[in-house]
C-alpha cells in the first residue's frame, strides 16, 4: 500500500459532521434535568448524577460536551450554567427555547437512546459491531485520510523498524497498517490477529493486494485468552487497548506481548490519548459520550497509563509523537523497546 500524502485537513469536515449530533445530545440533557438542576447551583458530576438519577460515567461525558459548547462552566470540578443556557434551556425561564431544540432532533443515529442510557438502560456492547464487510472497508478508507501515512512516517524514524522481519498486527482489522509497513520494509512479514469473521472478510477483500503473500490472518479473541503467536520483532496495536486500560487489564496483556516478542523488539501504539484543543475537543467529547452510551467504557488511553503499563511489562526507551489535529482521529503515537525478558 503506497498512499499519497494528504494536502488538506479532513478533520475540518469530520468535526463539522460531529456537530450534527448536538441537537439530540442537548435535548437528552434537557430531558434528564441537567439544565434545570444546575440553574441555581453548582454541583460535581457525582452530586448531579445523584440528583437527576443518571449513570455517572455517561453523565460525565455529557458534561464534557456541554462544557465544550460553552453551555456549562466548571470550577473546582463543580459545574454550573452559563448565562446562555440559563436563559434559553431551563424550564423556569420565560425565554426558554426548549421546543426549538426539540424540532432539530433527528430520529435514529448513535444518540437515539441517549436519554435511556443516561437513566441506566445501557446496552451490552457488541464486539462484532465493526465486523461487517462494509464496516471493515469503511474503517480502512477512513485511515487513508492521513492516519496510515502518519503511522508509517513515525515507524520509518525508528531504527528497529528497518530491521524487523516479523510483525504482529494486534486486532488489525483488514491489515491496512500492515500493508503500508510491509511496502516500506520489504523483509517484513505480518500476522494479523482479529475475530474470525474479520479474518475471513479480510482474506477475501485483500487477496489481490500487493504483499498479500507476506501477510497471514489468525482468528482470535483476546477476551477468551487466545494466543497470538511469538517471535515478533515488531508489535503494533491501533485503537484497541482502550477497554484494557480502563479496566486495569492492560499490564497483564502487555506482559503477554513481552513474552511474544524478541528482546530489543519494537512496540508501537496508535491510540487517542486525551483532550485536545479547538474543534477536536468537542468532537472527542462527543466520541466519548457515544462510546459510553453504547456500553463501552472509554475511547481514550492516556499516555501515563500506557507508559506505566509498558514499563511494568518490561519495555522502555519510549518515543512519543503528539496528536496531529489535521486528522479526524488525532491519536498519540508511542513506541517502546522490549528491554528485558519476564
Amino acid at each position: 500500500m503506497n498512499l499519497p500524502a494528504t494536502k488538506t485537513a479532513f478533520s475540518k469536515i469530520n468535526n463539522l459532521f460531529y456537530k450534527s449530533y448536538l441537537p439530540n445530545i442537548i435535548y437528552s440533557a434537557i430531558e434528564v434535568g441537567v439544565f434545570d438542576v444546575l440553574s441555581n447551583q453548582a454541583l460535581s458530576c457525582i452530586d448531579l448524577s445523584k440528583e437527576i438519577e443518571t449513570n455517572e460515567p455517561i453523565t460525565e461525558s455529557l458534561l464534557e460536551v456541554l462544557l465544550a459548547i460553552e453551555f456549562l462552566k466548571e470550577k473546582d470540578k463543580r459545574y454550573s450554567l452559563t448565562a446562555l443556557a440559563n436563559e434559553y434551556l431551563t424550564q423556569t425561564s420565560e425565554l426558554n427555547q426548549l421546543g426549538a431544540v426539540k424540532s432539530y432532533i433527528v430520529n435514529g443515529g448513535p444518540f437515539k437512546n441517549l436519554t435511556q442510557a443516561l437513566k441506566g438502560d445501557i446496552p451490552e456492547f457488541d464486539q462484532n459491531i465493526w465486523s461487517t464487510e462494509k464496516s471493515i472497508r469503511g474503517i480502512e478508507q477512513g485511515a487513508k485520510a492521513g492516519g496510515i501515512q502518519r503511522v508509517l512516517a513515525f515507524a520509518k524514524e525508528i531504527p528497529e523498524f528497518k530491521k524487523a522481519t516479523k510483525m504482529c498486527d494486534f486486532a488489525g482489522n483488514s491489515g491496512y497498517y500492515s500493508f503500508a509497513l510491509m511496502h516500506e520494509n520489504r523483509k517484513l512479514h505480518a500476522h494479523v490477529y482479529d475475530l474470525e469473521i474479520v479474518c475471513e472478510t479480510a482474506n477475501k477483500i485483500k487477496k489481490d493486494e500487493a504483499g498479500f503473500d507476506r501477510i497471514s490472518y489468525h482468528a482470535f479473541d483476546v477476551r477468551a485468552g487466545d494466543d497470538f503467536g511469538s517471535g515478533y520483532d515488531l508489535f503494533f496495536s491501533s485503537h484497541y487497548l482502550y477497554e484494557l486500560g480502563a479496566t486495569n487489564r492492560l499490564i497483564d496483556l502487555l506482559k503477554k506481548v513481552n513474552r511474544s516478542m524478541k528482546l530489543g523488539g519494537l512496540f508501537i501504539s496508535n491510540h487517542i490519548a486525551g483532550k485536545v484543543n479547538g474543534d477536536h475537543r468537542l468532537t472527542l467529547a462527543i466520541v466519548e459520550l457515544m462510546t459510553r452510551s453504547m456500553g463501552f467504557p472509554t475511547h481514550c488511553l492516556p499516555e501515563k497509563v500506557l507508559r506505566k503499563a509498558l514499563s511494568e511489562a518490561g519495555f522502555g526507551k519510549f518515543r512519543v509523537k503528539a496528536p496531529d489535529e489535521r486528522l479526524a482521529s488525532p491519536t498519540m503515537l508511542l513506541s517502546a523497546i522490549k528491554i528485558k525478558e519476564l
